[in-house]
């Protein structure tokens, strides 16, 4: 079976960061692809939150109370993606393996992750740019809201993955 023009490129874009990324195309590949994908989107968060370890420290000695609330909400956001990641069941189970899934479904589903795996990447850059810097509140607030940002759509990834076709 050919893979379209446009998975290719989507896939070459997750591939970039996540080798061995097969495809969506069979059922098998889904799984496989969907655990990889999520295990490396959790990994490269979980390397963000270590960083926020030396930001706690800075801050306690510093005696900045409010920066230390924003990192442990920015922690406990990105904590919760993590587990969302790690512990969600691996892709297409149940209903969805009888399903026939279309190319645009496909499509959707491919820009989705890579939309998704650039967005985290980027998180977890800046993320540990910060830790090596003096802590910053409004920095920490502006991360906080990427990462809320970033759960909600890992959550609506979810709903991409199991929404039934017609």
């Amino acid at each position: 079976m050919t893979v379209p023009v446009s998975e290719k490129n989507f896939l070459e874009k997750i591939a970039s960061y996540i080798p061995g990324v097969a495809g969506y195309r069979e059922r098998e590949q889904r799984r496989e692809t969907d655990r990889r994908i999520r295990d490396f989107l959790a990994g490269r968060l979980d390397e963000g939150r270590a960083g926020l370890t030396a930001l706690r420290n800075a801050a306690t000695e510093s005696g900045q109370l409010k920066t230390l609330d924003a990192i442990g909400r920015l922690d406990r956001h990105l904590q919760k993606s993590v587990s969302s990641l790690r512990y969600a069941d691996y892709g297409f189970s149940g209903v969805f393996d009888q399903m026939k899934i279309r190319e645009a479904e496909l499509d959707q589903i491919c820009a989705y992750d890579a939309a998704l795996v650039t967005e985290a990447v980027a998180l977890s850059d800046a993320l540990r740019a910060l830790s090596s810097a003096a802590p910053d509140g409004s920095a920490l607030v502006a991360l906080t809201a990427e990462a809320e940002q970033l759960d909600l759509k890992i959550a609506r990834r979810r709903e991409i993955f199991e929404k039934p076709t017609t």
